[in-house]
């Protein structure tokens, strides 16, 4: 609980002083602010209610209700209520993140911060840098996909998160940032201390405008806004571009003197780099590193949070001898075994890069076929579907599935991946040898199909999901791991028990 004029106290933001003196000269009493929520679902007594404008829905027409619900406040971005104080502000969404942040005592300025943003890795990279942490004796966190439900939440739950880590004890959390909450501003009136690019390929083009527009969503981590160090993939070449632009604004004086931009050459170190189904072998700053998880682009994550820790200080060391006893990132190129004479691993590639990827992975570490179950969300970025299948031809068996089809038709959705599948097949540099291409719209079927047709020395990647443990039909949720469903079809083969 804290005044409404104390908390504009310890806002650090421009408008925050005009709008204290004018609540200071209103007359009223300033009220007690007992949450902050830009959701008027869950206003409750007492709570100050930010009205953010977005593309479908404004809050300011729901500030009424949030009133009548117990708002004791508002924050808005044009006049709408004489019934409690109203904070004018000129961005809704900026002024959420620093009065959450404010609300919970900036928890950000008392720990280190890294903020990780790219297309794909950013859970692989998060986890890893929290592992590096704990191993090398303090207390981590990571933030993502892995434990919310968004991979970086609202600001207020943003700021309350950090503040529970803080109160844990942690003095590093690694968060994943989206380009979603950078275009949101959710992390506005947070200090980061390190920002990592990982790379950009298509995706969420059903929210950004183009690439360049989700690129430069991506880059406002890296902007001076922040300050924070930056370690950018420039194998990538958005990442190189970012690099050069964070270089310029650095020589322009920018950022801090102690500033560091520190370029990694993942495809460089991937191809340098000695690979198998379960682990990758690397040297990273003259340690050599058997990295105990598989996939090609583990080797340039792993590299990225070893980075990562370098910059907070932590020694080389204990750095690489941290990373030698990296636990699974569930769902990130993870083994099914149970001993069949095939390899079966759960990805959660669901981009056409992250799936050219995971199928080139395979293929450094089989002699036998790249079995591919993969399929395309609903509701979703449906310029991707075509892309998706043409990056799968690089596999030799093809098996289309569903993915979360919401409620669009997943027949449809099928029908436009296969169509980048033959695409793909009938143009100039297609693949000489024949490619298999079945389609089976249920996805369990689909794995057991994959499953039941491997043979000795072959792989199988179900691509898509990963640690998600659900699958959205038209509007329900029902319970689906890829997992679960890979072990019950290597029981029905006979292999060992499914639990």
């Amino acid at each position: 609980m804290m005044r409404l004029d104390e908390l504009l106290g310890k806002t650090r933001a421009s408008w925050a002083e005009p709008a204290a003196n004018a609540l200071a000269g209103s007359g009223d009493d300033p009220p007690e602010v007992t949450s902050i929520t830009q959701d008027s679902r869950t206003v409750s007594a007492g709570a100050l209610f930010c009205a953010l404008q977005g593309s479908v829905f404004d809050g300011h027409e729901h500030v009424d209700a949030a009133i009548d619900a117990g708002a004791i406040a508002v924050v808005v971005e044009r006049h709408v209520t004489n019934r409690v104080p109203e904070l004018v502000v000129p961005d809704s969404r900026v002024a959420t993140g620093e009065l959450a942040a404010a609300f919970v005592g900036h928890p950000s300025a008392l720990l280190d911060l890294i903020g990780v943003t790219g297309t794909n890795g950013k859970t692989s990279v998060v986890t890893l840098v929290a592992h590096i942490v704990n191993a090398c004796g303090e207390l981590a966190a990571s933030m993502g996909t892995l434990t919310g439900s968004l991979t970086t939440a609202a600001a207020p739950d943003f700021q309350q998160s950090l503040r529970g880590h803080l109160q844990d004890g942690c003095t590093v959390v690694a968060a994943e940032i989206s380009s979603h909450a950078l275009d949101q501003r959710r992390i506005a009136g947070s200090e980061v201390s390190v920002a990592i690019f990982t790379n950009l390929s298509q995706d969420h083009l059903d929210y950004h405008d183009d690439m360049d527009d989700y690129f430069e969503a991506k880059a406002a981590l890296f902007a001076p806004e922040f300050g924070a160090d930056a370690i950018i993939d420039v194998s990538d070449p958005y990442g190189q571009q970012l690099a050069d632009r964070v270089r310029s604004q650095r020589d322009a004086g920018l950022f801090p003197s102690d500033h560091e931009l520190i370029e990694v050459d993942g495809a460089t170190e991937i191809a340098k780099a000695t690979l198998a189904q379960h682990s990758s072998s690397f040297t990273w700053r003259s340690h050599h590193i058997e990295l105990p998880l598989g996939g090609s682009f583990s080797v340039t994550n792993a590299i990225l949070a070893a980075e990562a820790a370098l910059a907070l200080g932590y020694d080389e060391t204990k750095i690489a001898a941290a990373l030698n006893v990296a636990a699974p990132i569930p769902g990130r190129f993870e083994s099914v075994d149970l001993g069949q004479p095939f390899a079966v691993v759960v990805d959660y590639s669901h981009t056409p890069a992250s799936v050219s990827i995971a199928v080139e992975s395979a293929r450094g570490i089989s002699g036998g076929k790249v079995r591919l179950v993969f399929g395309a969300a609903g509701d979703r970025d449906p310029g991707k579907r075509p892309l998706m299948g043409a990056a799968a031809t690089t596999a030799d068996v093809l098996y289309v599935t569903s993915d979360n089809p919401r409620t669009e038709d997943p027949e449809l959705i099928i029908d436009a991946v296969i169509a980048g599948v033959e695409t793909a097949l009938s143009g100039e540099t297609a693949r000489s040898e024949d490619i298999e291409v079945h389609r089976i719209a249920d996805r369990a079927d689909a794995i057991r199909s994959a499953i039941s047709g491997a043979a000795p020395g072959d792989i199988v990647v179900i691509a898509g999901k990963g640690h998600e443990d659900y699958q959205i039909i038209g509007t329900t949720t029902i319970d689906f791991d890829d997992r679960v469903h890979a072990r019950a079809a290597l029981a029905e083969l006979g292999w060992e028990s499914a639990t």
